[in-house]
């Protein structure tokens, strides 16, 4: 499929052709990755820990039907574990069989350690020599290995432990290790009038393998000079007939958003970008003529990549992590906050219309012009309520900031940016009298806490919970008493 093509067809189809298999449970299928991103699996190293004389789960295991039952559930779990590729290390009794797995180890994202029996300690402590990151997988009565982990974390070792009933969360287990290999391969362009800062851009590359590009304002006006105007028509045409409502915007304003978005979607194949963000508000687009970026950056988020708000890279990379991590776009917000009723309004004018993932049901909107310049085109959604949701920013390369809390309302009000988020949360006070690093925070559908505390475990980042941990002699934290991103 040639890359004309993919822009031609993505918008219009992907999300109402059925190409993405229905959510079942946690799991997810994975989104139609665009053909000109990195198509590399995943590879994980797959081993089954177990004695035959082990005395638990029994006197004696056969640990050949142990294994077929493991491998049975992990062929039922297909489209989730589509871009995987296991590399098989076979069974480990002993610990002196674990150097073996070595030259097996070239290129592995992680290991998959399936707990059988009793008597596995020291190997799995011997896998952790090799320092990549590993998750125990242990359903009950496999043994009582889980009890050493904790120790093991406390001295510094890559390792979780997953002990569940569910075969299903051997899916889960490996989250971290497509999350760790995905941002290895992920490319972000940040286009605004100025380079992005050097030492961040270093830092990101240093930490997690993420290539952070600079275009400017003169790129995106060839790239939106150049935009197809049929596929761009025939963007702007399924905008308006999927809205509720068109209030300020004029058709000729839609379409110069559909052509953003085209001129978007080529810089993108053209860099073979997985995200972009824009210093939408300080480059002058529409004095230049062009559309605003944010309808574009609602279908980017729609279709599983990235369009971020304001030439934000911290808020870029918390959503490239989340996406990859859990499979479900951010919401970049200017929250504001409620202590009467404990609530935190998240609002801005760009909010992807499927966060619960590319397999979601769309949202309703209305259109409408973006709020501070009541100018361009952008959406009013009414966000799904009564969700757990996560509130979260990295914040450089080592800490993330993180909250959780529930969507109570979704205000369809005036005042402030147009989509609204209400989430409810606790010691919000606290949360309020340690608020630090900026304005913007990113909310995902849902309750992350586990799957993000396995990532940042293994990227050596210290997850700092707004409104429980006390943050003001964190250092490394930004203070600004100015209003910035």
């Amino acid at each position: 499929m040639s890359r004309r093509s993919f822009l031609k067809t993505t918008a219009a189809g992907l999300a109402a052709s059925g190409a993405f298999p229905t959510w079942a449970g946690r799991l997810w299928a994975l989104p139609v990755v665009p053909p000109y991103l990195p198509t590399s699996k995943v590879r994980v190293a797959k081993v089954y820990l177990g004695r035959k004389q082990a005395n638990w789960p029994v006197k004696e295991v056969d640990l050949e039907a142990e294994v077929r039952r493991f491998e049975g559930e992990l062929a039922k779990l297909g489209p989730a574990l589509a871009d995987v590729e296991f590399v098989d290390g076979g069974v480990i009794g002993d610990v002196k069989e674990v150097p073996l797995l070595r030259e097996k180890l070239e290129g592995v994202a992680g290991i998959l350690a399936i707990h059988l029996t009793l008597h596995t300690g020291p190997t799995i402590k011997s896998l952790l020599d090799f320092n990549l990151p590993v998750v125990l997988f242990t359903v009950p009565y496999s043994g009582h290995e889980w009890h050493i982990v904790a120790g093991l974390q406390r001295e510094g070792k890559l390792i979780e432990v997953l002990p569940s009933s569910q075969y299903a969360d051997l899916a889960v287990a490996i989250r971290p290790f497509r999350a760790i290999h995905r941002l290895r391969e992920a490319r972000v362009l940040h286009l605004s009038q100025k380079e992005a800062n050097a030492d961040y851009v270093r830092a990101v590359r240093a930490r997690f393998g993420t290539e952070i590009v600079s275009l400017f304002p003169d790129d995106l006006a060839k790239a939106y000079q150049a935009a197809d105007l049929a596929e761009a028509e025939a963007d702007a045409k399924r905008w308006v007939k999927e809205a509720r409502k068109i209030v300020e915007p004029s058709r000729q304003e839609i379409l110069k958003s559909s052509l953003m978005y085209v001129a978007m979607k080529n810089l993108m194949a053209e860099h073979r970008a997985a995200a972009i963000t824009m210093n939408c508000l300080g480059m002058g687009l529409i004095d230049k003529g062009m559309g605003y970026p944010c309808l574009g950056f609602v279908r980017l988020n729609n279709l599983g990549l990235g369009g971020i708000c304001e030439a934000d890279l911290k808020s870029t990379m918390t959503h490239l992590i989340f996406s990859y991590l859990v499979g479900r776009p951010g919401f970049v917000t200017d929250p504001v906050f409620d202590l009467s009723n404990n609530t935190i309004i998240h609002a801005h004018c760009v909010a992807a219309t499927q966060m619960e993932g590319p397999q979601s049901r769309p949202a309703p909107y209305f259109i409408r012009s973006h709020l501070e310049d009541n100018a361009g085109a952008s959406l009013m959604v009414k966000m799904p309520v009564g969700r757990k949701l996560t509130m979260a920013r990295l914040i450089g390369t080592d800490f993330m900031l993180f909250a959780t809390g529930d969507a109570v309302d979704s205000p369809m009000v005036e005042r402030g940016c147009r989509t609204k988020l209400t989430m409810r949360v606790e010691n919000i006070e606290k949360m309020l009298h340690n608020w630090s690093c900026g304005l913007h925070r990113v909310v995902f559908y849902g309750d992350h806490t586990r799957d993000l505390e396995r990532f940042c475990r293994f990227k050596g980042i210290r997850i700092l919970r707004e409104g429980v941990d006390d943050l003001q002699n964190v250092p490394g934290l930004e203070w600004e008493t100015h209003i910035h991103a």
